[in-house]
Formats: C-alpha cells, sequence, structure tokens
C-alpha cells in the first residue's frame, strides 16, 4: 500500500509511525527525486507492519488517495464501481 500525497496535501500520517514527519519546509528535493520510507525490517516473516483487518493504517491531512496493489487469486471479484467512495473497513471485492 503507498500513501500518495497530491499538491497542497498537508502531510501523511501513519498511525504506527509517531516519529514521521512529512511535508518538511527545510527538506527540499530536486524536481524528478523523491524520499522513501520501508517498514520491511519491522517483521521479517511478513515483510512489514502487521495490522488487523479493518484497521485504520494513517490518513492524509487535506486529502489524498491510497493506491493498492495487490495479488489476487483468479477468482477474486471486486464488488466496488470505478470513482467509488470506499470508507475505511468497506470491503473491495472477495474470493469466489
Amino acid at each position: 500500500m503507498t500513501a500518495v500525497g497530491a499538491t497542497n496535501v498537508g502531510s501523511v500520517l501513519i498511525n504506527f509511525d509517531k516519529d514521521l514527519r512529512t511535508n518538511l519546509r527545510e527538506v527540499s528535493l530536486a524536481p524528478g527525486e523523491f524520499s522513501q520510507l520501508s517498514y520491511k525490517a519491522l517483521s521479517p516473516r511478513l515483510a512489514g507492519v502487521p495490522l488487523r483487518k479493518g484497521q485504520e493504517v494513517g490518513g492524509f491531512r487535506l486529502g489524498s488517495t491510497i493506491v493498492l496493489v495487490f495479488s489476487a487469486p483468479n477468482t477474486f471479484k471486486f464488488d466496488i464501481q470505478a470513482d467509488q467512495t470506499v470508507r475505511m473497513g468497506e470491503p473491495l471485492g472477495r474470493i469466489y
């Protein structure tokens, strides 16, 4: 899962990382550069941070979006439509 902060997003919040600070004025990147942070080392077995189903990961101040990329079995079917609003905890689809 990737939190994508759009132009004018105040900051990205990650609930399990209270020290994370994004969009700091004192940190400037040249055009085309980016910064990256990974939590893979926190749980070598799970390759990340274990979360319960429906558990909130974090949020945005002033809004933005989440990009979710995952491998699904051939029997997975989405239950949502393009541009549909999805709230925390709502299923995106199911395995049939």
